[in-house]
């Protein structure tokens, strides 16, 4: 035995095993495809937009060319002249670097000579180019005094900006730090911050606080990666708000604070959607029809900061991990999946897993612990894959979650085919021991297979097995009543028979009557209509007139009165109280009311006996001739009402509308009470026992309508068309075949009728629909 179950645990394990080696290898091979990266590149995106705020960056300020900074110029592009006189007014409030986003290949006149002086005497201007694709060349002026760098980006496959260039190599074979790259370097230089070369193979620098790894093109969420160079992932601070800026125009104008830009990296850049250099980064919205974009003049500014921020403020840079460590991580997950999805089956509210509730929830919470897990790595520089693992685990756990149920199916197979040998075996020897039996056995049997194929309908011997415990109940309780009854009769011929006539003939005539009288006194005063605290007020008015007359013993005198049934008018029995043997007589009036009660106790409880035994001897009779004979639809519904008594009584209100003079129909009295108890007991069910019953029985001129309605919950929408298919249940595994409403429904058609059914929260009514003869 032992060794059966540790063999099973085994090959329950050895499952769990494959399915999350599969799942992660499967999950690896998509993700080592690409097929993953736009799914985890937007679950990067979403940690940015939940990210708290960054305060603004003060040693950066960007000029920014809109559209008013366009309509006050009056033309575009900036004439030589004015963007000369732009950089004087920005040079002369001394800033450490000024980097103009703004290509200048061509001179665009009036004006030129007047740029070209500029740009020879600002030793700390940096002018643009683009090095690859469609090149555009710099401004010969400063590319004569290296003050130019690159300004290329690199787009991912979603059009999105994540990465950065720190430089590229150029089709003449120099290397070019990138704008952003330079900006920095050219603020740590002031600051005494050089870049160190900590392994030229591996492309590690350390500038300051900060150590700079290259992407390979295989970690994170790229595989693959494009565009050559020095790349890194852009951790970006914010758009344009994170940063001081002003406007093309105020500066012109001369309009901003003389030390304004002293000492601080400035940028001069479009900003302006019209002139198209914006770009998609992670604070677009994909969903919206006009995300929000971000110009590039503050993506140079966003990796300058970034690099200042890493090397001065250990601002934590973006590291993805490396390909092996991605594919390991996705196999922890898988694993997590399988595991926790097979615990989870174990607990005992999750056992029979239900429309994979409880594995849906262990998915949703673990997928909750690993979203914030990886948001709080990204909080501090890690970015952890989310999607690929999260797929594995959600994978894994519901292959597991299959693969409980198909080990429980087989298990649950192995134990039928068992019990099936067992019952053969059975089956072997009680035709060995029948076949050894008396024809008074043989003629039992005989019987039995008959009544055995009475008895064929699965659903209404269900509904029998059901109602057995009330039934049961029900009878119990009248036999108790005429049992208690019947004894307290026989202790009264027993003790006081032979003793009556000798007590009658103590009394004198007088009091005789006055006897007679006190007895029919108490079959006028029910005493069950009273509440114990009215009958304890009685017996103290009682009480307190015996004592007004002075009479011994009042208490207890006035408790055997109550019991009697005299509750008032004392004075009609004056002369039995006032005899020293009160009490006697008291007592006697006592055993002979009690004598009355239990007579009448045996008479109710008989009829109401009566009454289950009908009841049940009309639901179970079987119609052997086949041939339909003439039903009072009434009767019928009210026999099915009398089996469900003890249900109906706990909590359930029945209201009848029967309607008067209905006719008779022609059928089967067996089937169709099959039709009331499954429609009666699928009522109660839908309650859960509480509510109202409401049956209703009228007729049109063709036909009889019978309308079952109850107060449950109602019927889901989803599953109405459902319902009258054979084997659907919405009841536990165990409470119900699915058998009830289809066999409900073939009988009322059977009977060239119609089965239907409207059904709204807390309101569902089922009608049958039969043909009057």
């Amino acid at each position: 035995m032992a060794r059966q179950k540790w063999k099973h645990r085994i090959a329950r394990w050895r499952g769990l095993v494959a399915i999350a080696i599969a799942t992660a290898a499967i999950v690896i091979a998509a993700n080592a495809l690409g097929l993953l990266q736009l799914l985890e590149w937007a679950t990067l995106d979403t940690f940015f937009h939940l990210r708290p705020p960054e305060p603004v960056d003060s040693r950066i300020a960007i000029v920014t060319i809109d559209e008013p900074d366009i309509e006050h110029l009056g033309h575009w592009p900036m004439r030589d002249r004015e963007m000369a006189r732009l950089l004087k007014q920005i040079a002369v409030q001394q800033p450490l670097a000024i980097a103009l986003d703004i290509y200048r290949d061509l001179p665009v006149e009036p004006g030129h000579q007047q740029l070209v002086e500029v740009f020879k005497s600002t030793p700390n201007l940096i002018g643009i180019e683009k090095v690859t694709g469609q090149t555009i060349a710099p401004p010969p002026i400063l590319d004569q005094s290296g003050q130019t760098a690159p300004v290329d980006l690199i787009l991912d496959a979603d059009g999105k900006l994540r990465r950065a260039l720190l430089g590229l190599e150029t089709k003449q074979g120099e290397f070019k730090e990138s704008l952003g790259a330079t900006m920095a370097l050219a603020y740590l230089q002031k600051r005494g911050i050089s870049l160190e070369v900590l392994n030229p193979d591996r492309g590690l620098y350390q500038l300051g606080q900060a150590t700079f790894v290259p992407l390979n093109g295989n970690e994170g969420g790229y595989i693959g990666k494009d565009g050559g160079g020095y790349q890194i992932l852009l951790n970006y601070r914010g758009q344009l708000d994170r940063f001081l800026h002003l406007s093309l125009t105020d500066v012109l104008e001369n309009r901003i604070s003389p030390e304004l830009l002293r000492d601080r990296l400035v940028f001069i850049g479009a900003t302006t959607p019209s002139l198209k250099d914006i770009f998609q980064t992670p604070y677009s919205n994909s969903l919206s029809d006009f995300p929000q974009l971000t110009p590039g003049v503050v993506v140079h500014a966003n990796l300058t900061s970034q690099i200042i921020s890493a090397a001065l403020d250990n601002r934590p840079l973006l590291f993805p991990w490396s390909r092996k460590v991605n594919w390991l991580w996705i196999g922890v997950w898988s694993a997590l999946g399988a595991i926790g999805s097979q615990a989870v089956l174990f607990v005992p509210r999750f056992a029979k897993n239900r429309f994979l509730l409880g594995t849906l929830i262990y998915i949703i919470l673990s997928g909750c612990l690993l979203y914030t897990g990886s948001y709080l790595a990204f909080l501090s520089g890690r970015t952890i894959p989310v999607f690929s693992p999260f797929l594995a685990l959600a994978a894994s756990a519901i292959l597991t979650a299959n693969f409980h149920k198909q080990y429980q199916l087989k298990t649950v197979n192995r134990r039928l085919e068992k019990a099936k040998e067992q019952l053969e075996d059975y089956s072997r020897t009680l035709e060995l021991k029948v076949s050894q039996r008396t024809n008074e056995l043989s003629e039992a049997l005989e019987h039995l297979e008959v009544t055995q194929q009475e008895l064929i309908q699965k659903e209404k011997t269900a509904a029998l097995g059901q109602l057995v415990a009330g039934i049961a109940h029900e009878i119990n309780s009248p036999l108790g009543a005429i049992h208690s009854s019947v004894g307290n009769i026989t202790q009264f011929f027993d003790e006081r028979l032979e003793q009556l006539p000798i007590f009658l003939q103590t009394l004198s005539l007088e009091q005789q009557k006055d006897f007679l009288a006190l007895l029919h006194e108490s079959a006028k005063t029910p005493l069950a209509y009273f509440s114990s605290r009215e009958i304890r007020k009685i017996r103290r008015k009682l009480a307190r007139e015996l004592d007004d007359r002075e009479i011994a013993d009042s208490d207890r005198l006035a408790d055997t009165l109550v019991e009697i049934g005299v509750i008032d008018n004392l004075e009609r029995y004056q002369s039995l109280l006032e005899t020293p043997n009160s009490q006697d007589i008291l007592d006697t009036a006592y055993r002979l009311v009690s004598l009355r009660k239990s007579t009448r106790a045996i008479a109710k409880a008989g009829d109401r006996a009566a009454k289950i035994v009908f009841a049940l001897k009309t639901y179970t009779r079987y119609e052997r001739q086949g041939t339909k004979v003439e039903i009072c639809i009434e009767q019928g519904i009210e026999s099915v009402l009398s089996l469900y008594h003890n249900q109906l009584q706990q909590g359930i209100e029945v209201v009848r509308n029967y309607s008067k003079g209905l006719p008779p129909i022609q059928g089967y009295p067996d089937e169709l009470n099959q039709v009331w108890i499954n429609l009666i007991h699928n009522a109660i069910q839908a309650m859960d026992n509480r509510g109202t019953l409401e049956i209703e029985i009228d007729c049109s001129e063709n036909s009889l309508h019978v309308s079952i309605t109850d107060s449950g919950q109602g019927i889901p929408p989803e599953i109405q068309d459902q319902i009258f298919q054979p084997f659907f249940t919405t009841k536990p595994a165990g409470e119900g075949s699915g058998l009830g409403l289809d066999i409900a429904r073939k009988i009322v058609e059977k009977h060239q009728g119609k089965l239907t059914f409207v059904s709204v929260p807390g309101r569902t009514t089922f009608q049958v629909c039969l043909p009057i003869a």
